[in-house]
């Protein structure tokens, strides 16, 4: 490139600060262009009064270049100094080749600083759309095309006149495992009848009559499995899920998966305008499940306004909740995402809880709630899975299967925020290092 070329290009600074709660520090990049490399311009760097954000300047020979980032959380009063007289180069030989200069500084959090969330926090802070969110008005549409799926009255049919005056009855579900933590809970089941005076050899005689009975008073046994209920919508960390009576505008279709660990066809549920897959069919519960990914809500009743407010949550944001609710619930990190035809993500969710913000153009100025996600593509899904009798297998991997369009939008999303990341953070070993956000409800209420 030409020295004339290099004035014509205007100068840009990049700046990229992430906050690690664990440790309570932010680590800050500042890239430079490779149009002032010859130049030897190191970067001035002020810290604001606020201590919650960054200035960023170049050398007199460049007066007009200039940004700000607003940092995670505020940090100490010593890092202003330390960011004075700090400016060492990124010691990373592979940012040799690259076409930016980058510098890296760390600043402590100020330990006074309240921002930060407890680390007690409940597991349905990152979870969008519980049974809490929603009315007895809500109603459900097709986030495509934009079609009603769950209107905001009642089904017709027994007992519709009821139903009508109290609307929809929305209730979460519990967690997956909660019939194992129920039977490491119950260590003794006790018996449910008040007569204790039974002798031994009757108690010895009717031990499986009794067992059946606590198991069933209690709720954690092999019968009492969550059904779908008419008038009812059971909410768990991506779907709903109802009888297929309070529904309309789906069709049903038979859908094969090519991985060996769903043999079995499943029938997954189209828009009937737009044919996008908004759920499937769960033949345990005898009902059917909407993807959260797949949906638009409504709180408002029907005919309140002539613009009722529509809201749904970014794809990613729905994932990130799966992906926590399997940390916290099978203490896995790595995790193999598929659609049940053969390829897929391999990802490795580095740190679940992460604060991070940048000066790139399409990023909000406020610091947003993240994961710091390493992954790699996955070309046999099943093979990974089901590894060959005599080969490796890790037994800390466990699978999240999504539908085709979100997995898609998942890769891009991952291989777009890769991109965005300083070029010399973008890679850890083999992996390729991304960012995914979290939904955050402490910003939605």
């Amino acid at each position: 490139m030409s020295a004339a070329q290099q004035q014509t290009e205007p100068v840009t600074l990049y700046l990229h600060a992430e906050l690690l709660p664990n440790i309570r520090h932010i680590t800050l990049y500042v890239s430079l262009p490779e149009a002032i490399r010859s130049q030897n311009v190191r970067p001035e760097i002020c810290l604001s009064d606020s201590r919650r954000a960054i200035t960023v300047s170049l050398a007199s020979l460049h007066d007009d270049v200039t940004d700000t980032i607003k940092l995670p959380a505020r940090v100490n009063e010593a890092s202003r100094l330390a960011l004075s007289v700090a400016g060492q180069r990124a010691t990373d030989p592979r940012i040799n080749g690259h076409d930016q200069q980058e510098y890296s500084f760390r600043m402590q959090i100020d330990d006074e600083d309240a921002s930060l969330l407890s680390r007690e926090e409940h597991m349905d802070s990152s979870v969008p759309w519980t049974a809490t969110d929603m009315t007895s008005c809500t109603r459900l549409r097709c986030r495509h095309c934009r079609s009603i799926l769950l209107d905001s009255h009642a089904p017709c049919g027994s007992g519709a006149a009821e139903k009508d005056t109290q609307g929809w009855v929305w209730k979460d579900l519990p967690s997956g495992n909660w019939a194992e933590m129920m039977d490491f809970w119950h260590c003794h089941k006790p018996d449910p009848h008040e007569d204790h005076d039974h002798d031994h050899d009757h108690d010895y005689l009717n031990g499986a009559t009794v067992e059946d009975q606590n198991a069933t008073v209690k709720g954690y046994g092999a019968a009492n499995q969550v059904v779908a209920t008419s008038g009812t919508v059971l909410v768990d960390v991506a779907t709903f899920l109802l009888t297929n009576s309070d529904c309309r505008g789906l069709k049903q279709v038979e859908i094969k998966s090519a991985t060996a660990s769903s043999t079995e066809a499943q029938m997954e549920l189209l828009c009937d305008h737009c044919n996008s897959q908004m759920g499937v069919e769960d033949t345990v519960a005898k009902g059917w499940r909407l993807f959260k990914t797949s949906l638009s809500v409504s709180k408002q009743s029907e005919g309140v306004c002539e613009d009722p407010e529509w809201e749904s949550h970014p794809l990613e944001a729905v994932v990130a909740a799966q992906l926590l609710e399997l940390i916290e619930r099978e203490s896995a990190r790595r995790f193999v995402l598929h659609c049940g035809q053969g390829d897929g993500l391999l990802i490795w969710v580095f740190n679940p809880d992460m604060r991070y913000s940048n000066s790139s153009s399409d990023h909000s100025i406020t610091a947003q709630r993240a994961m710091k996600i390493l992954f790699q593509d996955v070309v046999d899904v099943d093979g990974m899975l089901h590894p060959d009798r005599g080969k490796a297998s890790s037994l800390s991997l466990e699978e999240l299967r999504l539908s085709s369009s979100v997995l898609s939008a998942i890769s891009e999303t991952l291989k777009s925020r890769n991109k965005m990341l300083p070029k010399s953070a973008r890679e850890f070993r083999e992996w390729k290092v991304s960012i995914m956000h979290r939904y955050d409800r402490t910003k939605n209420v």
